[in-house]
């Protein structure tokens, strides 16, 4: 009797053993599980972020491209302006010359 008592003494011994390693391997999943979870909400965020800066730098070089267009576009409607103003002035001072030689040519023939 008294081995049986020994026996089940040592096989409820055992089986606290057991369950006390089986409660810290959970613990420690737990803590693993955790942890993973963690590390992969800041991959999240980092990647989030990463693709928030990408955003960001591909706006900015959008916004130069269009203002370098703006500005080329700006500069080459001066030039026409700038060059339909001269050939205005040009065609100005040949009608004045040719009035000029009109008028100079009457003078003299009268």
């Amino acid at each position: 009797m008294k081995e049986r008592e020994d026996h089940q003494s040592k096989h409820e011994a055992e089986e606290n053993k057991m369950k006390i390693l089986m409660e810290k391997l959970n613990r420690e999943r737990e803590e693993m599980m955790k942890k993973h979870e963690e590390e992969k909400e800041r991959m999240k965020i980092m990647i989030e972020e990463e693709r928030q800066n990408r955003d960001k730098d591909r706006k900015r070089r959008e916004d130069e491209l269009t203002e370098r267009e703006e500005r080329y576009k700006k500069e080459m409607k001066e030039q026409e302006e700038q060059m339909r103003d001269e050939m205005k002035k040009e065609t100005l001072q040949i009608r004045y010359n040719q009035e000029i030689d009109r008028l100079m040519n009457r003078i003299e023939n009268e």
